[in-house]
């Protein structure tokens, strides 16, 4: 009789957790649809109050961004650095001020800002070809100067070596080198991929007042109101998502084919450098830079290389500003 009683007692037990384990699975598979449900009830909900600053141009069936304002004989183009979902947020605080001088655009690539998402790979010749259709759709004159912020800068390097006839002049804000990108370790993708959870179960935006999050969100705390409210609405709803991290798992491949193809010719390249980077080869690597260009000049700024601070802003516009000028003026001596 005992042993008969025990064997029950196992029996009811062993049924007892597997029916603990399946309540567990059914807790967390509902609370993950709920954070689905909401994150998609957060996008809805946001959408007509975040509204579009730019247009929608149509590229290989994807509908690309494209922010332009202001009036000018030398057009300024602005591109961010990987994972900054928002180029027009990221460099505001420099093409607000120019937009009172010249022509000025922003394009988001696919993934980012208010473009649409694409099955298209993320190969720097891809990435480049749509942003060379969006740019002959739109009405902005050629050639233009390329501003470029952090890994932004492969983009532009390799539209400088595609379509040289295009660009009249880079500067590189904090830019990734090719030989640093071509040795980039992915290793915190993890972080990327957790994120990118995060945002689709909801779970980014239920947090999003936390110190954490809302640093993800807009990490510039200087910019405008109306301004932090974008970036924030639209970080919550694409963060980190697919398009931006296969973009990031081929930088070091992207960064080895603008190595390949060399030199930019004498397309003028600045470069500013922030003197505050935690890498401990960026220093050498910026300076590799030299030979992409015959026209090479190099300044430093302080600031981070996350954002682009308020106290280097003078800085770099009059890096801008000398850029352009003497562009100009070649064009009036010819």
């Amino acid at each position: 009789m005992i042993r008969r009683k025990r064997m029950v007692v196992k029996k009811y037990s062993r049924r007892h957790e597997k029916i603990r384990q399946r309540l567990v699975y059914i807790i967390i598979a509902s609370l993950c649809l709920l954070g689905i449900i909401y994150q998609k009830l957060g996008i809805y909900n946001n959408a007509d109050k975040l509204g579009r600053v730019g247009s929608l141009i149509t590229v290989n069936d994807v509908n690309m961004h494209l922010y332009t304002t202001g009036t000018g004989d030398l057009p300024i183009v602005f591109t961010s650095t990987i994972g900054q979902i928002m180029p027009y947020a990221d460099t505001y605080e420099l093409h607000s001020v120019l937009a009172n001088e010249t022509s000025i655009a922003v394009y988001d690539k696919p993934g980012y800002g208010w473009s649409d998402f694409t099955s298209a790979p993320r190969d720097i010749d891809t990435i480049v070809n749509e942003i060379h259709t969006l740019i002959d759709e739109s009405e902005l004159a050629k050639p233009f100067v390329y501003v470029a912020h952090g890994m932004g800068s492969f983009e532009a390097l390799r539209y400088a070596q595609l379509y040289p006839e295009d660009v009249a002049g880079i500067v590189l804000i904090d830019g990734a080198s090719p030989s640093f990108g071509a040795d980039f370790n992915n290793i915190m993708i993890i972080e990327s991929f957790m994120i990118n959870g995060a945002r689709n179960t909801g779970l980014l935006r239920l947090m999003q007042n936390t110190n954490y999050v809302s640093n993800l969100l807009c990490m510039n705390k200087q910019l405008p109101d109306q301004v932090k409210l974008l970036s924030r609405g639209i970080n919550l709803e694409k963060l980190w998502n697919r398009n931006i991290i296969a973009e990031k798992l081929k930088v070091p491949e992207n960064a080895q084919v603008i190595l390949d193809a060399g030199s930019i010719g004498n397309i003028p390249l600045r470069i500013i450098t922030s003197k505050a980077s935690p890498y401990s080869n960026w220093s050498r690597s910026q300076n590799s830079m030299r030979s992409l260009s015959t026209d090479f000049a190099q300044y430093h700024i302080n600031g981070s290389v996350d954002y682009i601070e308020n106290s280097d802003v003078p800085q770099i516009l009059s890096v801008i500003h000398e850029l352009s000028d003497s562009i100009l003026e070649s064009r009036d001596d010819y």
